[in-house]
């Protein structure tokens, strides 16, 4: 499919992801200085690019769009968040592989 969108401010993740109604959008929420988040990211892009099922893939860095964080109470990163027409269905936190990730998006579509 295509690369993750980065997001760099609160109003493109609401048009993005919040104000998105017709799919499925996985938000990874990340750090620069993260080592978890620097093992997770290739594995995230490596989900988008395989990803079949339309799935819409968004990256926010904490360094970017705090607003973010803070409006979603993201207290550990990364961070993963599933939505679904707008509205939080999912969450999941630490490293997952690429597979690990599409299985756990399937779950919810």
């Amino acid at each position: 499919m295509a690369a993750p969108l980065e997001l760099v401010d609160a109003e493109r993740f609401q048009q993005e992801v919040l104000d998105e109604r017709d799919g499925v959008v996985l938000v990874d929420l990340w750090s620069r200085t993260c080592p978890h988040c620097a093992r997770l990211a290739p594995e995230f892009d490596a989900a988008a690019d395989a990803d079949e099922k339309g799935v819409k893939f968004v990256k926010v860095a904490a360094q970017d769009c705090m607003e973010v964080f803070r409006q979603h109470n993201i207290t550990g990163v990364p961070t993963l968040i599933l939505f679904k027409h707008g509205e939080e269905v999912a969450r999941a936190a630490g490293f997952k592989t690429a597979a690990d990730i599409a299985e756990w998006v399937s779950h919810y579509l």
